[in-house]
């Protein structure tokens, strides 16, 4: 629905994906409908590969059903800040994982090669919630021109390197987000 809105007022589709919002963008860029028009993507610490030795197991047979025995019926983190209490899910059923894992499972076995779509992936090579070098890889596998952005954060930024741009966790971050992204653009679109 949000393409068919964003091709509905504007003459070309930029689809910007943060962390798993980045792997359904890519799951969309290779289906006929739903990537048409879009002129190009912006990847925000896209989720390729969860940065924990365990995440495998959220893939494996009936983990619906043993999973919560393993890992506990729930997930919670403290907001480490005000907008993050605000905006965030600080709570949620550890089997509300499986989809994204399963997701990300899936787009690991597309042929990212048939994508022309021009990407920037925007990431921190020190991200702790999902596996940068993950990110690397589908750059290289992606068959439409790319631009790899690698941030370095700084010591007021998310401390787990993984929310890369924004006031609630990565202010610090934000403007030279805005600026980059914005100067790359209007480069591939020739604005």
């Amino acid at each position: 629905e949000a393409l068919a809105a964003a091709r509905a007022v504007g003459e070309r589709v930029v689809v910007i994906g943060t962390s798993t919002g980045g792997t359904l963008a890519v799951a969309a860029a290779l289906d006929p409908e739903m990537s048409r028009d879009v002129a190009a993507m912006i990847l925000i610490a896209p989720n390729f590969a969860v940065n924990n030795p365990m995440a495998g197991l959220l893939t494996w047979p009936g983990a619906r059903y043993w999973l919560p025995w393993v890992m506990g019926e729930e997930r919670a983190f403290e907001p480490r800040s005000e907008a993050q209490a605000r905006y965030w899910t600080t709570r949620y059923p550890v089997v509300a994982v499986l989809p994204m894992a399963a997701l990300v499972r899936a787009v690991k076995a597309l042929d990212l090669s048939q994508i022309a779509i021009p990407a920037l992936f925007w990431f921190s090579p020190d991200d702790r919630v999902v596996r940068a070098e993950a990110t690397e890889r589908v750059a290289a596998r992606w068959g439409g021109p790319v631009t790899l952005r690698r941030v370095t954060m700084g010591p007021g930024d998310d401390r787990n390197a993984h929310v890369v741009a924004g006031d609630a966790l990565s202010p610090g971050q934000t403007d030279l987000a805005a600026a980059e992204m914005t100067a790359w653009l209007r480069q591939v679109l020739g604005l």
